[in-house]
């Protein structure tokens, strides 16, 4: 695991540096998608993807504009600024990509599971790339 960092723009001409770890433990990994997703019936995944965002960015962050780890000042943070943070963070943790592992690990194949359009839908419930 490595410390990323990438700066957001806050106005006012004032930058912030944002930085987070680049690779979850696998126990994080498993509480993350644990409480986020439901593999009950694998050709219609359930994903909560407000809670992913918000669990993701309370595992990962090491520097932000707020206190890290604290749910209410994320919860309280403009959306224009946790918007640039998910944008940089997602590049490392491509929900659609951690889906697709984890299903493979569930069946114990190394074929994808999850249909393309199981993972389009996916991708267009927030408007998100996953």
């Amino acid at each position: 695991m490595a410390i990323k960092s990438f700066e957001i723009d806050m106005g006012e001409n004032k930058k912030e540096t944002i930085e987070y770890e680049d690779d979850l433990s696998f126990g994080e990994f498993e509480n993350l998608l644990t409480q986020t997703t439901d593999f009950s019936d694998m050709n219609k995944v359930k994903v909560n993807i407000p809670k992913y965002k918000e669990l993701l960015l309370l595992t990962v962050l090491r520097k932000a504009p707020f206190p890290i780890r604290d749910q209410d000042a994320l919860r309280k943070t403009k959306t224009s600024v946790i918007r640039q943070i998910l944008k940089g963070v997602m590049k490392d943790y491509p929900l659609a990509k951690f889906l697709e592992e984890s299903a493979m690990m569930i069946v114990g194949d190394d074929q994808p599971i999850l249909s393309n359009s199981t993972l389009s839908s996916l991708e267009s419930l927030d408007g998100t790339n996953l």
